[in-house]
């Protein structure tokens, strides 16, 4: 909605109410048809203290007005006041969610004063959503909820998953600094893990016989791994410069984490495997699957964090969204510099910016494209990488609302097209 449908649509219902959610309890204000506002009061968390707040709202709301009449507005403090939105939501209240920079910018405007409580939080809420400056809540369909929480959970094992890797980085810079030039850095391939699996520390790599070691570094590399690699290995770990202390202590961590890396990287595998599940039930989802160098991950986190594509009208929704859209600040002869807002859904981007970069490399459909705007924009190419981003939103939108498999023959026909009109009409 437009910010002048957003207030027509505010002025169409006969109370507004104010909700500033809190891990324990809410603030909640409830604002009649002529903009009086009722004092705060506290709803705990509970099936009972939610029946208490809907009665409470049905008695400082105007008589006789059906739930339905009355717009309740949310400021969410991370999970907290989902499970109150819902419940209300059940009920027939209409839910809209009014974002914390808005409360945070409008906060000094309401009694020109800083101070800062919960219902005054509250107070400020009704008053934004009688005002309309709110805006949509996203109750998801349960195919794009499933998405959406298998999305998240992957994201999150795979920061867990960095965190470890560090973690075990940060022993072997200690203990075994040499260990990871022998394997050309690439500490989480299988035979590196399977050595320090069975030898974590160098003594216990000298102490094992030559035959133990080749075969176990055969065994996880399938025969790739030769006979020199190995006797560098055992001559660093003769020469190591690490330090010798605390070794049986270091030992036992290290496999601690070793452990903890295994579970996270099998749990990771499992959750791939519902993620391609769940799209295989989703049609915007399996469509976008189709797209080149859209992956498993890619497409459930691209779908899940839009919800229904049919929503959209136009990509630039999707673009302030994710927060791609380009900002400035500008005054009088000083021009700003555009930028990308950052105001929006940080998975979306992320997807965006990693898939915007797969199609950027040498064989990428963008590489054309990208190379042009590096030579145009003065060798700057993280900036490049973004407006390729944002110029695949619109294929992906469409993708997405058609349900149907993304034809490359028929998008590079479509991107010709304006150019050669270009030409005819010269």
């Amino acid at each position: 909605m437009t910010p002048d449908e957003k207030i027509a649509y505010a002025r169409s219902f006969t109370a507004h109410v104010g909700v500033d959610t809190g891990k324990v309890s809410h603030a909640v204000v409830v604002s009649g048809p002529d903009g009086r506002r009722s004092k705060p009061f506290t709803v705990k968390i509970g099936r009972a203290d939610f029946d208490e707040a809907d009665a409470q709202i049905r008695r400082l709301a105007p008589p006789d007005t059906p739930r339905e009449k009355v717009l309740v507005g949310l400021e969410f403090a991370g999970q907290y006041g989902y499970t109150f939105a819902h419940d209300l939501a059940r009920r027939g209240y209409p839910i809209v969610n009014v974002l914390p920079t808005v409360t945070k910018r409008m906060k000094e405007v309401e009694d020109n004063s800083p101070l800062k409580t919960d219902g005054k939080d509250a107070t400020l809420i009704a008053r934004l959503v009688a005002e309309g400056k709110f805006v949509r809540f996203p109750f998801l369909d349960p195919t794009y909820a499933a998405l959406r929480h298998l999305a998240v959970n992957r994201h999150r094992l795979g920061v867990e998953g960095v965190r470890y890797k560090n973690r075990l980085q940060s022993l072997l810079d200690l203990g075994w600094p040499e260990f990871l030039p022998v394997f050309k850095e690439n500490l989480m391939a299988k035979t590196p893990m399977a050595l320090l699996a069975r030898w974590p520390l160098p003594e216990d790599l000298l102490g094992a016989p030559l035959r133990t070691v080749m075969r176990v570094a055969r065994e996880a590399s399938r025969n790739h791994i030769d006979r020199d690699r190995i006797r560098a290995l055992l001559a660093s770990a003769r020469e190591t410069v690490g330090v010798r202390t605390g070794a049986d202590e270091r030992r036992r961590e290290m496999l601690q984490v070793l452990d903890r890396l295994a579970l996270v990287r099998e749990q990771i595998a499992e959750v791939e495997l519902w993620l391609a599940a769940a799209i295989a039930s989703c049609p915007p989802a399996r469509a976008l699957a189709t797209v080149p160098e859209v992956g498993t991950v890619c497409a459930a986190t691209i779908v899940s964090e839009l919800g229904m594509p049919d929503d959209y009208e136009h990509p630039r929704q999707v673009l302030k969204l994710a927060g791609m859209n380009l900002v400035e600040k500008s005054s009088g002869l000083h021009k700003g510099r555009k930028r990308q807002s950052k105001r929006g859904r940080p998975l979306l981007r992320r997807q965006l910016y990693l898939l915007a970069g797969r199609w950027c490399q040498r064989r990428g459909i963008y590489r054309a494209y990208y190379e042009a705007l590096v030579a145009r924009n003065g060798g700057h190419k993280t900036k490049a990488v973004c407006a390729v981003a944002r110029k695949l939103v619109p294929m992906l939108l469409a993708v997405m609302q058609s349900g149907e498999p993304f034809d490359r023959a028929r998008w590079e026909a479509a991107r010709l097209l304006p150019r050669v009109k270009a030409v005819e009409e010269q």
